[in-house]
């Protein structure tokens, strides 16, 4: 947190806002508020009008504040993963950022000419240099103006300055900037909620690999969990664990993949590096069901 003395954290799915507030104190990072609101009525974000999602997200952040004493005067706003189209490219390196975009704006409408791409904003990680060293392997993000519109309006209605609007799993992995349990190899990570199931391979916070694995019912996952890691494991022969993000992750989860697959599945605690009011020792969310807020937390560290 460079220059700010606290920040809001907001991650919105279907059903629910979530929030993590982090405060600097000297030169600690302290959670000063957590928490989740349930929606009056589920969302749907492919069919809902802006007006009634909006409408939603204030009610709920309203009630959020009436519970938490709320300071920050900006917040970060992430997004389920399922908003996101998401693809992987090969470019090249010579092409100045304007003419990238343009280049895969060109790219996705030949995968869904369906969709109308003005009104899509495209943004890109860098995955490496590829073999013959005039390229890089690209991975791809488009998200709907629409949305980006909704947490402008959410921000400007709640008084709120906004910092970032964030893809839920690479938010999630932002944590191994704090987290001892990233190293300098390469990690994986699945993010799992009711709606979407992704998969990221970073190394040193950098995304090496993003797959959104389409998923029709949830008792499928483990299946497709178990398949992806074993394609993972012809890449990476010291694949020993793995992590699992997102509102639908579990213990019992991560214990049925742990004996389905053969490594280790994590739930990452975000708070571990933080200090804590006291209020927030004797928080549920910050004592039971703190693998939560990875997101949450790992959004308001890119500030």
């Amino acid at each position: 947190m460079n220059r700010l003395n606290s920040t809001l954290s907001i991650t919105l799915n279907n059903v629910k806002l979530q929030a993590a507030e982090i405060s600097l104190k000297g030169d600690r990072l302290f959670i000063s508020n957590i928490g989740e609101v349930y929606f009056n009525e589920e969302i749907d974000f492919s069919v809902d009008k802006e007006t009634k999602m909006l409408s939603t997200l204030l009610l709920a952040y309203e009630e959020f504040c009436i519970k938490n004493t709320v300071s920050s005067s900006s917040a970060s706003i992430i997004l389920p993963q399922e908003l996101f189209i998401s693809a992987s490219f090969v470019a090249e390196l010579s092409l100045l950022h304007t003419d990238l975009i343009d280049e895969f704006k060109w790219r996705l409408a030949i995968l869904y000419p369906f969709l109308n791409w003005n009104d899509y904003v495209i943004s890109y990680c860098d995955a490496g240099v590829t073999a013959n060293e005039k390229q890089f392997n690209a991975i791809v993000f488009a998200l709907n103006r629409k949305y980006i519109k909704i947490a402008n309006d959410f921000c400007s209605k709640t008084n709120l300055k906004l910092n970032f609007l964030d893809h839920s799993h690479l938010a999630a992995n932002n944590l191994q900037k704090v987290n001892p349990y990233y190293d300098s190899e390469a990690r994986i990570s699945f993010y799992l909620n009711q709606k979407s199931l992704s998969l990221l391979v970073s190394k040193h916070n950098n995304p090496l690999k993003y797959q959104d694995i389409p998923i029709t019912n949830f008792n499928q996952i483990p299946e497709l969990i178990n398949g992806k890691i074993i394609e993972l494991k012809d890449a990476y022969s010291n694949l020993n664990d793995a992590v699992l993000f997102g509102d639908s992750s579990s213990h019992t989860i991560a214990k049925v993949l742990t004996d389905l697959t053969g490594i280790n599945f994590k739930l990452i605690n975000p708070f571990i590096h933080f200090q804590a009011d006291e209020k927030i020792l004797v928080n549920k969310y910050f004592t039971e069901t703190n693998h939560l807020f990875s997101a949450s937390v790992g959004a308001a560290l890119r500030v």
